[in-house]
């Protein structure tokens, strides 16, 4: 049974990679106009630049959908980059969409493969999950912070979500509210370098160090709780 789900784990992060490629293939043979145009950028192109670029539609769309669904899903890859190529096409709100709906939908995903192909009672003893699980009624407000920060592995806080949720709805949630704010600063930030706008990067950036700040004290507070508990 081991070998058989080890075996459906190394083909379906396969499948995985070879059809992220393909989709992003055909990305590139779509945007080659505007790739040359940047490789010989001239200022006074930026207008026309912009314009190509905000010119592409539904089929494009789809595909770097599809890559963010997959660079979510797949453990170990990320799906920053295409976040920020959203904001760059499609600008802020519509951008903010397509990165939202697909982390939510890549992280649901993600979490019925791990059901599916992992053992989640052998993560009990992680870090992670015995930090959110000694702040007792505050594990929620841990695993939103946990899908809010890039930089921890999703599958680690799945993992937890799995373990800490039994319900689909509840494991929903943290997901829904977690995936937003960097959703939105990818897609803000991808439409500030389109437009070279140096003001709107700083704010992104300011937004981050926020997050990434409460996260931070999250866990200092966490963590003291559990000492004083002993």
């Amino acid at each position: 049974m081991k070998l058989k789900k080890r075996a459906l784990r190394i083909i379906l992060f396969i499948l995985g990679i070879f059809l992220g490629l393909l989709v992003l293939y055909r990305l590139y043979l779509n945007f080659q106009p505007e790739i040359k145009l940047l490789l010989h950028f001239d200022p006074h192109n930026e207008k026309l630049l912009i314009k190509m670029v905000r010119s592409h539609g539904i089929e494009d769309l789809a595909f770097l959908f599809i890559l963010n669904v997959v660079c979510v899903a797949i453990p170990g890859l990320s799906n920053g980059i295409f976040c920020v190529l959203n904001g760059i096409l499609y600008g802020p709100a519509i951008g903010f969409g397509i990165n939202w709906v697909g982390d939510v939908i890549g992280q649901f995903v993600l979490m019925q493969l791990l059901r599916k192909l992992y053992n989640p009672d052998k993560l009990k003893h992680s870090k992670i999950y015995t930090l959110l699980m000694s702040a007792e009624g505050y594990q929620q407000i841990g695993l939103i912070f946990g899908y809010m920060i890039p930089f921890i592995p999703s599958a680690t806080v799945s993992y937890a979500n799995l373990l800490i949720n039994k319900t689909r709805k509840k494991r929903l949630i943290p997901i829904l509210i977690g995936t937003i704010p960097f959703a939105y600063l990818y897609a803000y930030g991808g439409d500030s370098i389109l437009h070279l706008d140096g003001q709107r990067l700083i704010k992104a950036g300011i937004a981050i160090i926020v997050i990434a700040l409460l996260a931070i004290s999250f866990v200092v507070v966490t963590r003291k709780f559990k000492k004083h508990k002993k």
